[in-house]
C-alpha cells in the first residue's frame, strides 16, 4: 500500500513538474516574440499559456501589452480590464488603462468636429461607486477573510463577556460581539456579491464604428464615429445564434447609446 502511494505521489509530482516545465517554456517563447517586436506571435503565445495553464493577473496584462504595442487599444484595454477583475490593485494595468483611455479620448474628441456632443463617459453615481468599491475594488476572498477575522473577533467578544466579571469589560464583549457579528455578515453578503459580479463592460475593438439605432446593418447610425479602445458599458446583446450575440447595445453617454455589431466590441465578459 506505501509502495503504491509513493509511486502515485511520483507520477503527480512527475507529471505537474513536467505542465510547469512547459508553461514556463512557453511563456518564455511569448516574452521572446514580445521583446522582438513580434506582438501577433507574442498575442498568440500568451493565449496559449492562458488556455493551457490558466490566467493570472500578470498573464492577461502581458497580453493586454502585446495588443497595445501591435496598435490594438480595443482587445488591450478589455485584457487589462480582466488583469484588475483578478487583482484591482495591478499598478501596471490601472496606468496602462488610464493611459489608453486618454488617447482614445482625444482621438473622439477630434471626431467631433465642433459637433455639440459628448464623448465623456457617463459620470458614476453615488451607488455605482459603492458597488464598484464592493465588486471591483475588492475580491471576494478579501472580503471573505474580513468575514473570517469579524466571526473570530466576535467569538472572543462572547468569551470575556461569558468569562469575565468585571461589568464594564462585560459590556465591551457583549457590544463588541454584536458589532463584529454584524460586520461579519456584511462582509459575507459582499464576498457573495462579489463572487457572482459578471462585469458589463467592454471596449471597441473595429478601428472605427458608427452606433446604430437598431440592431440591423441598415438602422440609422450615429452621426460621429467611436475609434477602437473606446470603453462602454454592455446594456443589452441580441440575437443569440449557436450561443453567440450578434449585436451589442452600448452606452458612452447620452449622446453615444446604441447597438454595434458584436464584431466590433469585445466584453470583458468576467
Amino acid at each position: 500500500m506505501n509502495k503504491f502511494i509513493i509511486t502515485v505521489a511520483a507520477i503527480f509530482m512527475a507529471t505537474f513538474s513536467s505542465m510547469m516545465a512547459h508553461a514556463a517554456t512557453t511563456l518564455a517563447e511569448a516574452d521572446s516574440a514580445y521583446s522582438r517586436g513580434e506582438y501577433a506571435e507574442a498575442v498568440a503565445a500568451y493565449r496559449n499559456v492562458g488556455a493551457e495553464h490558466g490566467w493570472s493577473s500578470q498573464l492577461y496584462c502581458n497580453l493586454g501589452n502585446a495588443f497595445a504595442r501591435g496598435g490594438d487599444y480595443g482587445n488591450a484595454l478589455v485584457n487589462y480590464l480582466r488583469a484588475l477583475r483578478l487583482d484591482p490593485h495591478n499598478s501596471r494595468a490601472l496606468n496602462n488603462v488610464k493611459y489608453i483611455e486618454t488617447k482614445v479620448y482625444d482621438s473622439n474628441r477630434a471626431e467631433l468636429k465642433g459637433k455639440k456632443m459628448s464623448v465623456d463617459p457617463d459620470s458614476p453615481s453615488f451607488f455605482s461607486n459603492v458597488k464598484k468599491f464592493i465588486v471591483q475594488d475588492h475580491l471576494s476572498d478579501t472580503w471573505a477573510t474580513w468575514a473570517a477575522t469579524c466571526f473570530v473577533i466576535f467569538v472572543v467578544c462572547v468569551a470575556i463577556y461569558i468569562f469575565t466579571r468585571n461589568v464594564l469589560v462585560r459590556k465591551i464583549g457583549f457590544f463588541g460581539g454584536f458589532i463584529f457579528l454584524g460586520l461579519s455578515v456584511i462582509a459575507i453578503a459582499f464576498a457573495l456579491t462579489a463572487a457572482g459580479y459578471k462585469s458589463n463592460e467592454g471596449a471597441v475593438t473595429a478601428a472605427k464604428t458608427r452606433l446604430r439605432s437598431e440592431p440591423s446593418a441598415s438602422a440609422k447610425e450615429n452621426p460621429v464615429s467611436l475609434n477602437r479602445g473606446t470603453r462602454m458599458v454592455l446594456l443589452d446583446s441580441v440575437p443569440m445564434q449557436a450561443g453567440k450575440a450578434q449585436w451589442y447595445k452600448v452606452r458612452l453617454n447620452s449622446d453615444f447609446i446604441g447597438w454595434i455589431p458584436a464584431d466590433e466590441f469585445c466584453t470583458v465578459g468576467m
